[in-house]
């Protein structure tokens, strides 16, 4: 006889459970983000890669306390995407608004354009059959010329017609191409570091002031000895920061360079919950040397860091909180 199947232990089931819901919750998350890049690619691509890295990190640590901390950094992450996305479709819409509207002025224009040809050729040939008639020389000379100087006037009006339209749709075409660029990564992305710029860490913070819930800034800055280095060491020194930075701080949590030497996170909580942590971080930067590359050698800048914290106050809005960082 065979024996009856094995019944799982409660402890077995409840781990299998929790595995099973785990690898749901990472599909979930990974297909939010490849729908984000495919409904709006050049705002949702940034925010697909950031989806596509939290499996990787909670594969490290899946605690129930990683988890809420995945899934707060998923909603905030949707909460801003949402808001650029709406603005862009928004754009679309108005940009499409602008084109129609400029189609149909042209539409009218070149209209226009037929109606006087066409009253210039059926004026032409009128004079042209009266000049033929003309037996006097110089009368005939006289009315060929008012003929010529009619059709070099013509051709300078159709000309300047036709530069008119090709002006105004290359005017459009390079707002077009300017607002186009303006949701690139690159938008985002600062060029000496590689890490997201002031204009990111703006858009994250009226992101989080949309969600009502106390925030901080973490404000971490630097000072060199010696000259200040040139952009492309600049940029170096704040990579290796934001590497020390990030080794302090959740995986979620996101790193802008706000300044040529500041660096900035976003801790959603208030300031007295994290007064302790923000000295741990001071404390783990320390002042140390940093490696560069100067003219293909390597070389160390020794640095000095200063850790501060500013905490969002009830009510304020973007332009003010940006003014005391």
């Amino acid at each position: 006889m065979s024996s009856p199947p094995e019944i799982p232990s409660p402890e077995a089931a409840s781990t299998l459970a929790e595995q099973t819901a785990l690898a749901c919750y990472l599909s979930t998350v990974v297909a939010i983000g490849n729908c984000m890049a495919e409904v709006c690619p050049p705002i949702g691509t940034v925010y697909r890669d950031r989806m596509l890295r939290l499996p990787r990190r909670l594969g490290f640590e899946a605690s129930s306390k990683a988890l809420k901390q995945s899934s707060e950094a998923v909603e905030t992450d949707l909460l801003e995407y949402a808001k650029a996305a709406s603005a862009w479709i928004q754009a679309i819409s108005g940009r499409a608004e602008h084109v129609i509207s400029q189609l149909r002025e042209t539409g009218d224009t070149l209209s226009a354009a037929a109606d006087l040809q066409q009253a210039f050729l059926d004026d032409l040939a009128e004079h042209i059959e009266t000049s033929a008639q003309v037996d006097d020389e110089a009368e005939f000379r006289r009315s060929i010329a008012r003929c010529a100087a009619g059709l070099r006037s013509y051709s300078r009006r159709t000309k300047a017609e036709k530069l008119s339209i090709l002006d105004a749709f290359q005017r459009r075409a390079e707002e077009i191409q300017s607002w186009r660029s303006e949701a690139a990564v690159s938008v985002f992305t600062d060029p000496d570091s590689g890490l997201l710029n002031r204009a990111a860490a703006e858009r994250r913070l009226d992101t989080e002031i949309a969600k009502q819930k106390p925030f901080c800034v973490i404000l971490a800055g630097w000072t060199w000895e010696g000259a200040p280095p040139e952009a492309n060491v600049s940029g170096q020194l704040a990579r290796n920061l934001a590497d020390r930075l990030a080794a302090t701080i959740r995986p979620y949590d996101l790193i802008f360079r706000w300044s040529d030497n500041q660096l900035i996170t976003v801790f959603e909580a208030p300031e007295a919950n994290i007064a302790s942590r923000a000295k741990q971080i001071a404390a783990w930067l320390g002042n140390p040397l940093c490696p560069v590359e100067i003219g293909g050698e390597t070389s160390s800048v020794k640095t000095r860091t200063r850790v501060s914290v500013i905490e969002y106050e009830d009510g304020e809005t973007a332009t003010q909180l940006m003014e005391r960082i």
